[in-house]
């Protein structure tokens, strides 16, 4: 099958068939040290990227650093948004 091409007439930077879109720590409790923007834009924006991989039937992986901790569980928009997620459970909290 040939990648179609985007409106300049050139391939696509990335190609939903040889990608992955990883998602790191998309925590409730990480999300609210984020200073310069408003929550519920943060979590919008990282609930559109889920939805994106989505709809390019593109395979996407989560993982969190201790969610049971103060970093607290993934937001929920992810996987509402990518259902087919798969979480990979991490030991510690920097061994991304």
């Amino acid at each position: 099958m040939s990648t179609p091409a985007n409106f300049n007439g050139q391939r696509p930077a990335i190609d939903a068939n040889d990608a992955v879109m990883l998602l790191i720590d998309h925590q409730s409790g990480l999300f609210q040290t984020v200073g310069d923007m408003p929550m519920p834009e943060l979590r919008a924006r990282a609930a559109a990227l889920a939805k994106i991989a989505t709809l390019c039937n593109m395979p996407v992986i989560t993982t969190a650093s201790v969610p049971q901790g103060p970093n607290g569980p993934l937001i929920p928009e992810i996987h509402a948004n990518a259902p087919h997620a798969q979480y990979v459970a991490r030991k510690g909290e920097i061994n991304a």
